[in-house]
């Protein structure tokens, strides 16, 4: 008799902590999936690690090999455009040599690569160099156009023309970006003037934000 009285209020009193535990634990499941939706949703603040080029006037000099240039003319224009504006906007300097600019003295000057960078400084009339050395950049594995595996990489100095060691870098980072983000995409997918947007903008982002407090999305793919 004890027994089956025990049964008769043990059992449900199981099966209901059972059911409060199991609506517990998809409540705290849904508050943690609701928390981390939140905070990819969000953005995060990294802090510049150069901050060299506030009150300082400054020109970007994008390089790559013949290969590169042959095979992508648009991405040296692209880049020294890209940075310098978007170093412009956020550093504070006193001023810049416009890409364009930059570009120009480069055509008109084809000698600039034997050049010192105090030299080319001093031509430009800045305290600060930044400069891109690209050292690849391709849309697809070599051998394969069908299949899109695009990459842009590069070195990123600075050189203090005003300081005591005008012809040395005095700042470095590397950066490397990737588009798409998965394998499997072709032309169908995306157009060689999408694939070239894409990895402008990666590009561009990597350089700059380390010369400046930027704001980032905290589900950055790159």
């Amino acid at each position: 008799m004890i027994c089956t009285r025990l049964r008769q209020f043990v059992i449900p009193a199981m099966l209901a902590a059972c059911c409060m535990c199991s609506s517990g634990c998809t409540i705290v499941g849904f508050l943690f999936m609701a928390g981390e939706e939140f905070h990819k949703s969000g953005n995060h603040v990294e802090e510049a690690t150069y901050a060299g080029l506030k009150d300082k006037n400054f020109a970007v000099l994008v390089s790559a090999d013949r290969m590169i240039q042959a095979n992508y003319p648009e991405v040296v224009p692209q880049m020294a455009t890209g940075v310098s504006s978007r170093l412009a906007e956020n550093v504070d300097a006193a001023g810049y040599v416009p890409g364009e600019r930059v570009l120009s003295y480069q055509y008109n000057n084809p000698s600039w690569a034997a050049k010192s960078y105090s030299e080319i400084a001093t031509e430009l009339g800045v305290e600060r160099l930044v400069i891109v050395d690209i050292q690849e950049f391709r849309l697809n594995d070599p051998g394969n156009r069908y299949i899109w595996d695009g990459v842009a990489a590069a070195t990123i100095g600075v050189v203090e023309a005003d300081g005591p060691f005008p012809d040395d870098l005095t700042h470095e980072h590397f950066v490397h970006v990737t588009f798409p983000d998965s394998g499997g995409y072709g032309p169908e997918q995306y157009s060689r003037i999408e694939m070239l947007s894409v990895l402008k903008s990666r590009f561009v982002n990597r350089t700059t934000w380390p010369f400046y407090d930027a704001e980032i999305p905290n589900d950055l793919a790159y």
